[in-house]
């Protein structure tokens, strides 16, 4: 736990020196300061320093809402040591509370920048994977046209005779009844003996 929180204030530490140097320094302008510079403190450069902040921490780390409570907790001496006080409590309050909303906004800020981000780093990757995708299937396409190919026949191998189809002797078959050894006696054991031995003559003509 406290190995975290080190951690925590480490990464915090840069942006509470920036939000402490700009909220405890810059309000003294509003002694010597005209109107106009005393607006352009309290409504320009106060909230810019809240908002950047947070938009920053949050782009470069995860987005912390503690983060946003720093400006409000340095505006709250400058609320006693700066004539704030004069234009009404209830006006330094309104200040108080836009700071805090302010890192809100820089914050959300933040996460839309690294989200926006994120998408174009995920398209640029997409988009480079998308060419070594096809560039590793036309090799397995060629494969395939090449073994659908038909195997073309070498010359040495003797090409089948062609049959003619008007002469029915081409088409001649032994039939099986015509053997004079069948007689009225002949069971079904003898039909398959004499079937088998057939097929045995064509197997070895």
């Amino acid at each position: 736990m406290e190995a975290k929180f080190e951690k925590k204030l480490k990464a915090f530490l840069p942006y509470i020196i920036i939000i402490g140097v700009v909220y405890l320094l810059t309000p003294a302008l509003l002694f010597v300061g005209s109107g106009f510079v005393s607006y352009l403190v309290l409504i320009g450069i106060l909230p810019l320093t809240a908002a950047g902040c947070c938009a920053h921490y949050a782009i470069h780390h995860e987005s912390d809402i503690w983060l946003t409570l720093v400006a409000p907790v340095f505006f709250i001496p400058v609320m006693f040591l700066y004539p704030i006080f004069s234009s009404g409590a209830l006006i330094a309050i309104i200040y108080l509370v836009s700071y805090l909303l302010c890192g809100y906004l820089g914050m959300a800020i933040g996460e839309i920048i690294v989200g926006n981000k994120g998408k174009s780093k995920n398209k640029k990757t997409n988009k480079e994977a998308a060419p070594r995708k096809t560039a590793e299937r036309r090799p397995a396409s060629r494969r395939t046209a090449d073994s659908d190919m038909p195997v073309r026949r070498s010359g040495s191998a003797p090409r089948p005779e062609r049959v003619d189809i008007d002469n029915t002797d081409d088409f001649f078959a032994e039939d099986p009844y015509d053997d004079d050894s069948l007689d009225t006696a002949t069971t079904s054991e003898d039909i398959d003996a004499i079937l088998s031995e057939i097929q045995q003559r064509r197997e070895n003509d």
